[in-house]
């Protein structure tokens, strides 16, 4: 489950990280395929998408849509073990309530529950090796990267590992009460809403 970006920002982003996502030893993420992720599921039977779709479309029918702030970057887990180049996106209670309905519903929808933290982020790289890469923590302290993103909906996201890293297509989508359908989805996921 993601809140995916309007694609003059996804192009803002990339172009703010590029040299962070340049550097030797970090695999960047795409710029068509950077977004929030609410809720990673994993690997599910394509038979629990339309469940999915449905427990998310009712939980969210009634949130208000709301504007998140992204900026910053960092690394997870840390500085000495990076995996994960990310810029923020600053947790609102706003955020945290639409991310804990998404849980509740992906839960009633059939898949264990994430013991896990939301820590709101956009990855905009991995590692794929320690050590961390030459002049990681001076490329982080460089990026200039400051937005507003208005969040309408929500999306089910299906990935598939590539050997050039994950794709990720959105095969479903919630609107948020008031909620614009215009963060340019696929095809193939505005024929599902439909």
């Amino acid at each position: 489950m993601a809140i995916l970006l309007p694609s003059a920002i996804r192009a803002d982003l990339a172009r703010a990280t590029a040299a962070l996502r340049a550097l030797e030893g970090v695999r960047p993420v795409r710029a068509e395929q950077l977004h929030l992720t609410l809720r990673f599921i994993g690997e599910v039977d394509r038979g629990l998408e339309a469940p999915l779709a449905r427990e998310i479309a009712a939980a969210t029918e009634a949130q208000p849509g709301f504007p998140i702030r992204l900026g910053g970057a960092g690394v997870f887990p840390s500085h000495r073990r990076a995996r994960v180049v990310w810029v923020g996106v600053e947790e609102t209670p706003d955020l945290a309530a639409l991310q804990r309905s998404v849980e509740e519903a992906v839960v009633r929808a059939g898949v264990a529950p994430d013991p896990r933290r939301f820590r709101p982020h956009v990855t905009v790289g991995r590692i794929r090796r320690p050590p961390p890469p030459v002049g990681l923590a001076g490329a982080i302290a460089r990026v200039r990267f400051e937005t507003t993103v208005d969040v309408r909906r929500v999306s089910l996201m299906r990935s598939e590992l590539l050997p050039r890293g994950a794709r990720h297509t959105e095969v479903a989508a919630s609107r948020l009460a008031g909620g614009a359908d215009d963060a340019g989805g696929t095809d193939d996921a505005r024929r599902a809403r439909r």
